[in-house]
């Protein structure tokens, strides 16, 4: 059998027994008492300005593992002395994204349970910045409002939260199986829906990359649709196409699904190859990449007949 039939199969048998409620579930911060402990002091302020720079200066080195964990542990300091400096969360959110999907996703089952929380951890970042940037946010998703009826009152500032959310929580979400995709596909996707209509250049084409890898990974019932997966990575890649995850994901999403070894063959050979350099600004990302691809080539003949 096929690995798209297969993941088709699961989705269903996952979807149809078990429904909403038969997946993973994250805990989130909308009713989490949050009492604002603004910067009064100079000392304070000076603390939080330090914490900041110097987890920007570690993360400028994010290629290498330790540095990129002292940025997350000097932002995070960060946020506890201010709270409410929502950039803060947001780089904090992407970090542990790189963390989980850079580091921890190469060590197997060992590291399953740290990529699981350090994803949670990204996206729970993402929510309290999200609390901070519109007081009328907070208000609907603590009355209860869901998130992706809430995201109406926001605007493109909010972006970059949003994205971060989207991506960890996705991230964690196909980790955990297919019935805890399905529980949260209509949120991320408005979500990411968002994103696309207020910034779709975001993060090198981000909402375009993202909806190329939903479309292919849900089946038809689901919303899946692979000509719509095509559009969006051939958008993202024209825009970018020294940024290797696009073309890695296009492999191990859309390639796999249509059984056309080909084009897995020649996308993760193009980022192989590829001088991660050229995104200068993403080097550390490109090379994260690289060593995907390398992975999935080694697999391929597990991944078509």
């Amino acid at each position: 059998m096929k690995i798209g039939a297969v993941s088709t199969l699961a989705f269903v048998i996952c979807g149809g027994i078990c429904g909403l409620g038969c997946g993973a579930s994250y805990e989130n911060v909308w009713e989490e008492p949050r009492e604002h402990r603004a910067v009064q002091e100079p000392q304070a302020e000076d603390r939080h300005a330090k914490a900041v720079a110097e987890g920007d200066e570690h993360w400028a080195a994010r290629g290498d593992r330790p540095r990129l964990e002292k940025a997350i542990e000097a932002w995070s300091r960060a946020s506890v002395i201010e709270e409410n400096d929502h950039e803060t969360l947001v780089k904090l959110s992407r970090a542990y994204y790189l963390l989980a999907d850079g580091h921890l996703s190469f060590e197997g089952e060992a590291g399953q349970e740290r990529f699981l929380e350090t994803h949670d951890l990204g996206r729970r970042a993402a929510d309290k910045a999200l609390l901070t940037l519109s007081p009328e946010f907070a208000r609907r998703v603590r009355a209860g409002t869901r998130i992706e009826e809430a995201v109406s009152v926001l605007d493109r500032t909010a972006v970059p939260a949003l994205y971060w959310r989207s991506t960890n929580l996705g991230k964690w979400a196909y980790a955990q199986g297919f019935a805890t995709v399905l529980s949260y596909k209509d949120e991320i996707r408005a979500v990411m829906q968002f994103c696309l209509e207020k910034e779709e250049a975001y993060f090198l084409a981000g909402p375009h990359r993202y909806f190329g890898a939903f479309y292919a990974i849900a089946p038809p019932f689901a919303g899946g649709d692979l000509e719509k997966s095509k559009f969006h990575f051939e958008r993202a890649i024209e825009r970018h196409p020294n940024y290797f995850a696009t073309r890695v994901l296009y492999a191990q999403h859309y390639a796999v699904k249509m059984q056309d070894r080909r084009l897995y063959e020649e996308q993760l050979n193009l980022v192989i190859a590829g001088n991660p350099a050229l995104e200068a600004a993403f080097e550390p990302e490109n090379r994260v990449e690289q060593r995907k691809a390398r992975q999935f080539l080694a697999e391929i003949d597990e991944k078509f007949e």
